[in-house]
C-alpha cells in the first residue's frame, strides 16, 4: 500500500467519526458481552495500589465504566484522535467510584503519539485497545502501532485486542461499498482491506481491515509477545470480534 492511499484511507476515517461522533456515543452506551471475559484477566498488582490501564481508541470511555464495576482502584489514561468522542468520555466517567481518569488526544497512525502519556506513568498493568487496529490501513502500520503498544505494557501486564471479523458475517459482506467511489481500485488495497457504510441518523463511509487469528498471531511475534487467549464474542452472531490476550514473550 502507498503512503499516497494509507493517507486518504486515514482522512476517510477521521472524517468518518468527526460525521458520526452523536450517533456513534449513543450505539456504544452497553457494554460487549465479550468484555466479561476479558476482565477475568486483569492483571495483579500491589494490594492498595491502582492499577494502571492504558485504553487506545477508547471512544466514548465505556471500558473505564467496565473497570469501576470491578471494584478495584485504577488510573485510566484514555487515547482518541476525535475531539468530540474525548469530550464524551469525560462527561460518561464523570461520577466513577474506584477510579481516576484523563483523557488525551492522540493519533495512532503518527509517529510519536506515546511521547504524550509515556511519562505518566511510564507503563501501564492493562492495555486495551478495541476496535482500533483494524481502522489501521497497512499492515506496517498495524505492526508499528502494536509495537509501541507492547513497548508501553509493564512488567505481568495485560495487552487486550478486539477486531471486527465482518468478513464472517454475510450481512456486512454485502454492504461493502466499491474502492472506486472513493477514488481508489482493488489493486491499491490489501487482502481483507473493505469500505463499509454507516447508517445509524446519517450516512458516512469508513476503512476497516479484516485482522484474523492469523494476522494477530504475525503482530504478536515481531511485537515480541506472546498470546494467552484467543476467543470469539459480540454481534448478533456472537462471534463479530475477535478478542486477543497478550503478555510480553519471555526473555
Amino acid at each position: 500500500m502507498t503512503t499516497t492511499t494509507q493517507q486518504r484511507l486515514l482522512a476517510l476515517n477521521r472524517a468518518f467519526y468527526a460525521a458520526v461522533a452523536d450517533e456513534f456515543d449513543r450505539t456504544r452506551a452497553g457494554l460487549p458481552a465479550g468484555w466479561a471475559t476479558v476482565l477475568k484477566h486483569m492483571p495483579q498488582v500491589s494490594a492498595g495500589v491502582p492499577m494502571t490501564v492504558l485504553d487506545a481508541g477508547c471512544g466514548n470511555g465505556r471500558f473505564a465504566r467496565a473497570l469501576d464495576g470491578l471494584g478495584i482502584p485504577f488510573c485510566y489514561a484514555g487515547l482518541d484522535v476525535d475531539a468530540a468522542l474525548l469530550a464524551r468520555a469525560a462527561q460518561n466517567t464523570g461520577e466513577l467510584i474506584h477510579g481516576t481518569v484523563r483523557f488525551v488526544p492522540a493519533d495512532l497512525a503518527e509517529p510519536g503519539w506515546s511521547n504524550n502519556i509515556a511519562a505518566q506513568p511510564p507503563s501501564f498493568d492493562l492495555i486495551a485497545c478495541f476496535a482500533m487496529l483494524h481502522h489501521l490501513p497497512g499492515y506496517t502500520l498495524r505492526l508499528q502501532v502494536v509495537k509501541e503498544l507492547a513497548s508501553l505494557l509493564a512488567v505481568g501486564g495485560r495487552l487486550v485486542f478486539s477486531h471486527w471479523q465482518f468478513l464472517t458475517s454475510a450481512r456486512f459482506v454485502q454492504k461493502q461499498i466499491a474502492w472506486q467511489t472513493v477514488g481508489l481500485a482493488d489493486a491499491d488495497v490489501e487482502p481483507g482491506d473493505a469500505l463499509l457504510p454507516w447508517q445509524q441518523g446519517g450516512y458516512a463511509v469508513r476503512y476497516v481491515h479484516q485482522i484474523d487469528e492469523e494476522e494477530m498471531a504475525r503482530l504478536a511475534h515481531a511485537a515480541g509477545l506472546t498470546v494467552v487467549e484467543t476467543f470469539y464474542a459480540d454481534g448478533k452472531e456472537g462471534n463479530l470480534n475477535l478478542y486477543t490476550v497478550l503478555v510480553t514473550a519471555p526473555a
